[in-house]
């Protein structure tokens, strides 16, 4: 189940009514997770659980632990206005009794070690890895009890493991109803005043945060204003098929020098109509010189490049590589470069009015792609976006911008590919 829920819809309140009583219907293991144990603690504990569980089938609490026992007694719920039917159980006592557990995903090694009926991935767009907590823990946990399990969230952009779930629980229900998705916002839910939705989203327009209003209260996923390539599209931009990839053409590539940040270099391959595709990648920390010159020749291939740009930065990186004839120049320098090569890569990223874009990059590029999606522009302290991008997730970028930048102050197309031959007529690069 996936629920793609925004403020003030009810989300937390459904979420602990759902397991409580999934955790009456059936005697097992409950886990409610939120982004942190904090968070678990000041939403879950201290709001919802302690007041909506009536004290007469409650057996034990734990502050401490953070987990509510119920009694183990024969339970007849008229339930079927929330679950579709009556809740009729009866729990054994010689059982460990049936119990919900409030926990954090900043700690996944807390989550281990029980077997689980049920569990709520909480604000999963928040965790730090979803995928992790759900593929190594939790999926495994509720295989042995056949258990069930709900990711929950308001949208957090377009590049978390949420995200991929909502896109998959959607085509899901589509096709073979594995999963079960809904949707709501604040004006699903009879309590929240219109007048006040009203009232909120005209000050988030009125302030220029449309993005967070369309994210937070409308539960969009929306590409933040802050984010420099929003032209990006998977649809449009990324080629899964290898085959489309041109085989011949004008090559170059551009690296990003690194050693505690990784070795980032891109290769590019441009055909006839200047339509450039990054068909491969080197995204790696704690490389040698000698290891980075092996791992671009091998890369290279029998491929002639017009044109090798690294990072102006890294003159020793540059001139121990042309002593392993990988023919490095160093890249354009300026005030301006940074700005300039932003706006030379966006250009390409912009769909034509035929449709297509003049810059693709290949699915395998996985580095590059997320790099591409989560490349920003820093905020101060007072919200404001600035020009200046921040000091992450730019090695790829950075590397892409040079070959660019350099294609530009060339004031030509990068030249053809052509083979170069000594005296004897035997090809040489």
């Amino acid at each position: 189940m996936l629920l793609l829920w925004g403020r003030r819809s009810g989300k937390s309140m459904g979420i602990a009514m759902f397991t409580m009583l999934k955790a009456i219907e059936k005697q097992g293991n409950y886990y409610i997770i939120a982004p942190t144990y904090k968070q678990a603690k000041s939403i879950y504990w201290q709001d919802i659980l302690k007041v909506m569980v009536p004290n007469a089938i409650i057996k034990k609490t734990d502050e401490g632990e953070l987990y509510i026992q119920f009694e183990p007694v024969e339970y007849h719920l008229q339930t079927k206005h929330i679950l579709g039917y009556d809740i009729d159980a009866r729990h054994d006592p010689e059982l460990p009794p049936s119990t919900i557990y409030l926990k954090g995903a900043d700690n996944p090694d807390s989550l281990r070690g029980v077997s689980l009926d049920g569990a709520v991935m909480d604000e999963s767009a928040f965790y730090k890895d979803a995928a992790y907590v759900w593929n190594n823990i939790i999926r495994p946990a509720l295989a042995d009890r056949e258990g069930w399990g709900v990711w929950t969230s308001t949208p957090n952009g377009t590049t978390d493991e949420f995200y991929r779930k909502t896109l998959h629980a959607q085509k899901s229900m589509k096709e073979d109803g594995d999963w079960y998705y809904s949707h709501a916002t604040a004006m699903d839910n009879p309590y929240f005043p219109e007048n006040e939705w009203e009232l909120t989203k005209k000050e988030y327009y009125g302030t220029g945060r449309e993005d967070q209003w369309m994210q937070e209260w409308e539960a969009k996923f929306v590409n933040p204003s802050k984010l420099i390539y929003k032209e990006f599209d998977d649809e449009v931009h990324i080629i899964n098929d290898p085959l489309l990839i041109p085989r011949t053409g004008t090559f170059a590539m551009a690296m990003d020098f690194g050693y505690v940040d990784p070795f980032a270099c891109v290769f590019v391959v441009i055909d006839e109509n200047d339509n450039w595709y990054v068909y491969d990648e080197i995204y790696q920390p704690g490389l040698t010189i000698d290891q980075i010159a092996a791992q671009l020749k091998m890369k290279m291939g029998d491929n002639y490049f017009t044109r090798i740009i690294g990072d102006a930065a890294g003159a020793t990186e540059i001139h121990s590589l042309r002593k392993e004839r990988i023919w490095v120049r160093p890249s354009k320098k300026g005030k301006d470069t940074i700005k300039a090569g932003i706006r030379l890569v966006a250009e390409q990223l912009h769909i034509r009015e035929n449709g297509r874009p003049k810059l693709y990059i290949s699915a395998k590029c996985v580095n590059f792609i997320d790099e591409m999606k989560k490349y920003s522009r820093l905020v101060d302290a007072w919200g404001e976006t600035s020009e200046t991008p921040e000091d992450r997730n730019n090695h790829l970028m950075d590397a892409i911008r040079y070959l660019f930048l350099d294609k530009d102050a060339s004031g030509s197309p990068i030249p053809k590919a052509q083979p170069i031959y000594d005296t004897t007529g035997r090809r040489i690069d």
